[in-house]
């Protein structure tokens, strides 16, 4: 059975793009390691995420794999949209909560990339397995937040917290 993993960073406030869907605030940060992120994302062999961050990251690197640590993974962008599938793209209209219960029934990971549309659902539905938040030096003061309200608190343990260039990476496991 398979993990669903939020890996993503944040501001300080909490907010991981500008209101714009902007990241230049956090891709123009220097010496984050080349390597960061490798050990983990080679493990997701899926990925879920919403159109507007899957459009952001073809624009900014269209010949690149979404996951250069397993260049394989497969993506489900979640869309009101009708576009045609890819190779390694799924565009679907399925509920976050379906589609992630039914990618823990298969071997490998799932990798949650995006914000409180996508992360929230999860959380609530108590299917994210392990949150790693990478906290960028600065305060944006607004924008896109990473979490939305949630009707009960979910609780996780702390497993580890390192650096990581700038960025102060923790990672929590969720409480059974």
């Amino acid at each position: 059975m398979g993990k669903v993993i939020f890996y993503g960073a944040t501001s300080l406030d909490g907010y991981l793009a500008t209101a714009d869907d902007n990241l230049d605030w956090l891709t123009h940060l220097s010496g984050i390691p080349a390597d960061a992120g490798t050990d983990v994302l080679s493990h997701m062999t899926n990925a879920i995420m919403g159109r507007v961050t899957y459009d952001y990251v073809a624009q900014q690197a269209p010949d690149a794999p979404f996951n250069p640590a397993n260049p394989q993974m497969h993506n489900y962008v979640l869309t009101h949209q009708n576009r045609p599938n890819l190779p390694l793209t799924t565009f679907t209209q399925r509920d976050v909560v379906d589609l992630a219960q039914a990618l823990r029934t298969q071997p490998g990971d799932t990798w949650i990339v995006g914000g409180q549309a996508i992360l929230t659902p999860l959380l609530a539905a108590n299917l994210v397995d392990t949150l790693y938040l990478q906290l960028a030096p600065l305060l944006l003061g607004q924008g896109k937040r990473l979490f939305g309200d949630l009707t009960n608190p979910a609780q996780f343990t702390l497993l580890s917290a390192h650096r990581l260039g700038p960025l102060a990476e923790l990672v929590y496991q969720r409480r059974n």
